[in-house]
This record gives C-alpha cells, structure tokens and sequence, in this order.
C-alpha cells in the first residue's frame, strides 16, 4: 500500500467518523474544539483536531526531549562548560554595573531572552580585561541553560589545552569528539578569545571552530581583550573573516573592575606607607 494512501486509510478508520459531534473541550485551556469535515478517498468524514494550546504542550515536549537528548550527546562527547565557581552563580542581576557597562549589559540580556529570534546571529563582546565580559556571558550561559539550550562556555586557551590532552594513547575524549560537541550544541560561548599563543595548528583549529558552526548556521558569542581588528592577527584571516560576517561587535567600555578592587584593597594600608 502506497504510504499517502495508508494514511487516508487510517484517517478514515481511525480517527474519521460517519456522523457529526458538537466537538470535545479541552482541558488545557477549556475551549471546545469543534469537528472539522474533510473529503478523504470520496467519502465526507469527521474528524476531531486537537487544541492549538495541546498541539503546542506536545511539540514543547518533544523539543524538551530532543535538547536532552542532545545535551546528552554533548556530554558524552565533551565536558560541556567550563564555568568554574567563580561564574557558575553569574546572571544578570548580580552583575556589577559600572559606567561604560550599559550597552554590553541590556545586549548580552536582550540576547539571552531572545535567543530563538537571532538566528545565527552571533556577538563578539570586547573590552579591557577584568571589566565583566565573562560575567556576562556565563550570564548568558546559565539562563540559556535555564531554559533547555544546550550551551558550552570555554576560554579559548583551556580549549586548546584540552585539545591537546587528546593526543595521547588512552585518553577517552579525541578531537573529532570535541569538535563535534561544539558543532552541534545550540550556542558555542568562547571567552577570553585572541589570548591563545599563535601557531598554524592554533589558527587551523580555531578556523575548524568557526566555520563549523558557520556552515551550520550555530551562533558564538565570544569574549576578547581585544578590539575586533586586533583579531586577525590572533586567530588568522579566514576565522576572523567568518568571526566578522556572522557577529555584532560589542564594545563593554567600563574599566577594569579587579584593578579597582585592588586599588581599593591597597588604600586599607596608605596609612602605613611612608
């Protein structure tokens, strides 16, 4: 049996009927969800559609489902963040506003709530070190994750070290692995981007990266000391090229919030100081 006709065949057995019902309430929202009369192979039928509301419920679920079992996937493949304890308690609100911070904060949040909107879309948050561009994206990292995304968060450096390890005999991860988590997780966050040591094996992996991600139209978000012109020296022409086609540069333009900690923790000893 043809497959077009197997389904004509169980609409009209199994979900059709001959006669008319006043139709079902649902009991999600408490609508009553009339009947619909269709022709199918000749013969005028019944038949009893769901609820926009359940159809909706039964598609989050099976998007629920397939992010887990992607997650999955990007476990087993790659430890999948590298927050340390330092940004795993990061968000928006608990971030230290400062002068120069505004724009990068409200984008970094406009982002994360709007993810789905952007598409591929990406960001590259730039600034002077030590002014919250990791705080924001590890932000960015745990309300995504807060709502099913599948997100990886990693500095560039401890990538490329982790990279590395796989190349000896016996280790569990290999490269393919690494790269393949980060090819199919919903969005790749690399901070501290352009502070690796440069070589040709660096800027072929990066490249490798990116335009993975490129091709398959998955957004970065990236963190860098940098500004955005710097780069191409750091990760090579062709990343850069695909780095720049693909994200918005952002400029956090506060100062640098340690080096006023530890200004402020100095003046507790002037006193003492000759």
């Amino acid at each position: 049996m043809e497959p077009l006709q197997k389904i004509m065949e169980d609409l009209t057995t199994k979900n059709g009927t001959d006669s008319h019902s006043d139709g079902v309430v649902c009991e999600h929202c408490g609508d009553l969800v009339p009947p619909m009369e269709v022709e199918v192979l000749g013969r005028t039928r019944w038949v009893q559609p769901v609820c926009k509301c359940e159809a909706d419920i039964r598609k989050e679920e099976i998007v629920k489902y397939q992010n887990v079992q992607r997650e999955r996937e990007v476990r087993e493949l790659f430890s999948i963040s590298d927050l340390g304890e330092r940004f795993q308690s990061s968000t928006f609100d608990n971030f230290t506003m400062r002068s120069g911070a505004e724009n990068a904060l409200k984008i970094a949040q406009h982002y994360s709530e709007n993810f789905d909107d952007f598409g591929y879309e990406s960001i590259l948050l730039w600034g002077v070190p030590g002014n919250g561009k990791s705080h924001l994206a590890a932000a960015v990292h745990n309300q995504l994750r807060e709502k099913g995304k599948v997100v990886v968060f990693i500095s560039m450096p401890d990538l490329l070290k982790k990279i590395k390890a796989t190349f000896g005999k016996g280790k569990t991860e290999s490269e393919e692995q690494i790269l393949k988590a980060l090819k199919i997780c919903d969005l790749l966050i690399i901070d501290d981007i352009g502070a690796e040591k440069t070589s040709e094996w660096v800027e072929e992996i990066i490249f490798l990266i990116i335009d993975n991600r490129y091709r398959r139209k998955k957004p970065i978000m990236a963190t860098s000391n940098l500004e955005p012109k710097e780069l191409s020296g750091k990760i090579g022409n062709r990343a850069y090229d695909r780095m720049l086609e693909i994200s918005q540069p952002i400029e956090n333009k506060a100062t640098s919030y340690r080096r006023e900690l530890a200004k402020g923790r100095r003046s507790k000893f002037d006193h003492l100081l000759n």
